[in-house]
């Protein structure tokens, strides 16, 4: 699952490496969520970036107003979908042009901690898929697009409680993505987990939560400033969940004289494996 990325690096990073052409306005955003304006590569154009709105809506729906389902799609379930899977068959494939994504860690009720995932490269794309709706009053095209997920990585699995992440696709995979001639398995067998050791991830404030409105957007840049780590008041794992192995014990170094007297045994807490240096 995704439900909120960024893209905020500068307009001429993003176009300089495949000499794409900019259609609309470029703004940079920390935090792009479900309806906002995202930034798309299309199989019909591949050498143009588009703005499209975030959440699928049907060449057939009633209104352009998307169901709350329709930003992230299950490549595993896509072709069960009868909203989806047309779009794959037509091969409405697209790029969705990112800088980083945000999962948030659920410790509790009132404790959602955001953590912001990259990779090594500074720009990437998502798998996605694209449609037009057009107005049947004005016949004003709309676009919008959802990004396809699969499996979770182990780091991002070991913060997002259904073990979900974006498909993130290798820089020489987006060109087989937007590939018309490609079968749709062929394209489905590039939505696998982006390797963990070519991505990190790192802590930012829990105000990436806020929703953005137009009179209280919620765009700061500052968003993606990394920050500590509150103190945990609770193992990493769930309660019904026990580690795979116990923690060794710790064991110090004794560089004083030898004593008769007994040792005592160490009564330190036990380690903390999320904030183990």
């Amino acid at each position: 699952m995704c439900a909120r990325y960024t893209l905020t690096a500068e307009e001429k990073e993003i176009l300089k490496e495949n000499g794409y052409t900019l259609v609309g306005n470029y703004q940079p955003d920390a935090n792009i969520a479900i309806t906002d304006f995202g930034f798309v590569i299309t199989s019909d154009e591949p050498d143009v970036v588009q703005r499209m709105s975030w959440g699928i809506v049907p060449p057939d729906a009633e209104s352009k107003v998307p169901e709350f389902s329709s930003f992230n799609i299950r490549s595993e379930d896509v072709l069960k979908r009868t909203n989806y899977e047309p779009l794959l068959r037509a091969r409405k494939t697209c790029l969705v042009i990112a800088d980083g994504f945000y999962e948030a860690e659920h410790l509790s009720g009132d404790d959602k901690r955001p953590w912001r995932f990259v990779t090594e490269r500074k720009l990437f794309c998502f798998a996605g898929i694209w449609s037009e709706w057009f107005d049947p009053i004005t016949l004003e095209s709309y676009r919008t697009y959802a990004i396809m997920t699969c499996e979770a990585n182990e780091l991002v699995g070991e913060i997002h409680k259904e073990k979900r992440m974006p498909v993130i696709l290798h820089k020489w995979e987006e060109s087989m993505w937007l590939n018309k001639k490609l079968s749709v398995d062929e394209l489905l067998s590039l939505c696998v987990p982006y390797p963990a050791n070519k991505m990190t991830r790192y802590r930012v404030s829990k105000k990436v939560n806020s929703v953005s409105t137009k009179l209280r957007p919620n765009k700061d840049l500052r968003l993606i400033d990394p920050v500590e780590d509150e103190p945990r008041q609770q193992n990493m794992f769930d309660a019904n969940e026990a580690p795979a192995a116990k923690p060794a014990e710790r064991k110090f170094k004794n560089t004083t004289k030898k004593s008769k007297t007994p040792k005592k045994p160490d009564s330190s807490p036990g380690m903390d494996l999320f904030n183990s240096q």
